[in-house]
């Protein structure tokens, strides 16, 4: 797969299982979000406790989900703003 060896996938998956938070989810879990399927997205993010949720979802960038996420110390971003701030974070260590 990918030009990867048995062995490669077995030491990615390896590496993946040792820095992964499982979140266990609550079916009655709600938020304000229009889209009942970005719940879980939401839900694992608040529960994983993650600085950033780089998503290109509109949804979450109602004012009203940037705040709820604020609140829960959550800044939410697209893949280049986080792209960005990785290299700035890079370039300052």
């Amino acid at each position: 797969m990918y030009g990867l060896t048995e062995a490669d996938l077995l030491d990615y998956t390896q590496f993946l299982q040792s820095v992964s938070h499982v979140v266990i989810l609550d079916p009655q879990y709600r938020a304000p979000l229009r889209d009942p399927n970005d719940l879980i997205v939401l839900q694992t993010a608040e529960r994983g406790e993650p600085d950033i949720l780089c998503t290109q979802d509109g949804d979450f960038y109602d004012q009203t989900i940037l705040s709820y996420c604020t609140a829960r110390s959550i800044e939410v971003c697209d893949e280049l703003t986080l792209l960005m701030r990785l290299a700035q974070d890079s370039s300052t260590e």
